[in-house]
């Protein structure tokens, strides 16, 4: 069953989330458990999941990196986390990837004094 609820924010922010509690059967219904309930545990899901592409990202040295993907709002035992979407048993991250000048750069191309460099090679 699927029930709109207030959800509070860490830093004290209340927002109104669509929770699907996955359980088809009995539930308490108490009006004070429905209205609020916090969720403390999505900064740490963003943060992870920014942190693991910029981390696969690093080498390559991006000027610029837009990434979409998303959050699931669940109730697990009376509490809401934060769960990245998933479809088929597979989340979905978009990732796209912008260099200012060129690109990045292939390997290390340098010249002597008065001579021009060389073009990079894969």
């Amino acid at each position: 069953m699927s029930d709109a609820i207030q959800a509070v924010m860490p830093d004290g922010t209340s927002i109104w989330v669509h929770v699907d509690d996955g359980d088809d059967g009995p539930r308490d219904t108490s009006f004070g458990d429905r209205l609020s309930r916090r969720l403390s545990d999505l900064p740490q899901t963003l943060e992870a999941v920014t942190r693991s592409v910029r981390s696969g990202l690093r080498n390559a040295a991006p000027d610029e990196v837009t990434l979409e993907f998303g959050i699931e709002i669940a109730a697990k035992s009376g509490q809401l986390v934060s769960v990245v979407t998933e479809a088929g048993g597979k989340a979905t991250l978009k990732v796209t990837v912008t260099w200012r000048n060129g690109g990045p750069a292939v390997g290390n191309v340098t010249a002597a004094p008065g001579e021009e460099p060389e073009e990079a090679t894969e």
